[in-house]
């Protein structure tokens, strides 16, 4: 048997974690199967939403969330990534911005730097 689908395209949905709220383009993160925010902590990143979702009061799974792979520009935490370092991994500090450094691991990977401007990082994110 061969492929039973083709996928074209960078958008993807993914069922939200119970009690939780994620606003419109903001990077989310893939944790236990469940789309978290970045302040969750800990998971794969694996897009920016699209438009918002509120499973505030439902269960794991009960709202889905769609998000858009790709490249996305956030802050550079105080200048600390540079252009040397495309190729290599960004970390979340919050919502909008990376920095290179994963603060001993408590930190979550937002994805790969790809580019480094004079006002943001391009950041390839996605699964």
């Amino acid at each position: 048997m061969g492929a039973i689908a083709e996928r074209l395209g960078r958008k993807r949905a993914y069922p939200v974690k119970a009690a939780t709220v994620l606003s419109q383009n903001e990077p989310a993160l893939l944790a236990s199967g469940y789309l978290t925010p970045v302040s969750g902590g800990s998971g794969t990143s694996v897009g920016v939403t699209t438009l918002g979702a509120d499973n505030s009061t439902g269960a794991n799974g009960d709202v889905h969330a769609e998000v858009v792979t790709g490249e996305h520009k956030f802050i550079n935490n105080a200048a600390d990534i540079t252009a040397a370092m495309v190729g290599a991994t960004a970390y979340w500090v919050d919502a909008s911005t990376v920095s290179s450094d994963d603060a001993t691991a408590s930190r979550p990977a937002a994805g790969t730097i790809t580019q480094v401007d004079s006002d943001g990082v391009w950041i390839d994110i996605g699964v």
